[in-house]
């Protein structure tokens, strides 16, 4: 049995060095997908649990995960051109990353995470800019009391390969509380196709 648990271990690690070292793209696109489906799932339970849909949207939850793959590839080379342009640990480079990643990397983000489900929502360019100005708008300053200490951590403690995983979990919050923003006062339709 010890054998087997050490055996174990080893593939574990073998494994987590490959997907964190030379796949480490896949392994963050994989990861921030896969969240962005299941808190998804998790606010839709919700509403479907408070009457406030009557069924689940396997659509919606395609749209979500599909938010993560987009949002989980632009963070894995926005956190690789932070270490590159800022390197070190220091509370200045700290300080710098932090802000840097919240005035513009954070604006880019929702523009992505909201533009991905205007490809499959299809608005007119007003009402994208409207639910972009409006819903991204709440979602930025609730990013406020979140991202600025979770992000300090982030750059101090963690190296590169996981920051992406850090932010993601941090994130599986925003991933229920971003598609409640998106979609409270829209009733469902019928359809649950893709």
């Amino acid at each position: 049995m010890r054998q087997f648990v050490f055996g174990f271990g080893r593939c574990l690690g073998a494994f987590s060095q490959r997907m964190f070292g030379q796949r480490l793209l896949l392994a963050n696109v994989a990861i921030s997908t896969a969240m962005g489906l299941v808190g998804d799932g998790v606010q839709q339970h919700y509403e479907v649990a408070c009457g406030f849909q009557d069924h689940f949207q396997s659509r919606r939850s395609v749209h979500m995960g599909a938010t993560g793959l987009t949002t989980g590839i632009v963070t894995h080379y926005w956190y690789t051109f932070l270490d590159r342009w800022w390197q070190g640990r220091t509370p200045k480079v700290i300080l710098k990353k932090v802000l840097y990643d919240q005035i513009l990397f954070s604006p880019v983000c929702l523009t992505v995470y909201f533009g991905t489900v205007a490809l499959f929502e299809r608005p007119n360019l007003n009402e994208f800019k409207e639910e972009l100005t409006d819903k991204g708008g709440i979602v930025y300053l609730v990013e406020w009391m979140v991202w600025p200490l979770a992000q300090t951590i982030n750059f101090y403690y963690l190296p590169l390969r996981y920051r992406v995983m850090f932010d993601t979990v941090i994130s599986f919050g925003f991933d229920v509380f971003t598609p409640y923003i998106k979609y409270r006062g829209q009733r469902p339709t019928t359809s649950t196709s893709l």
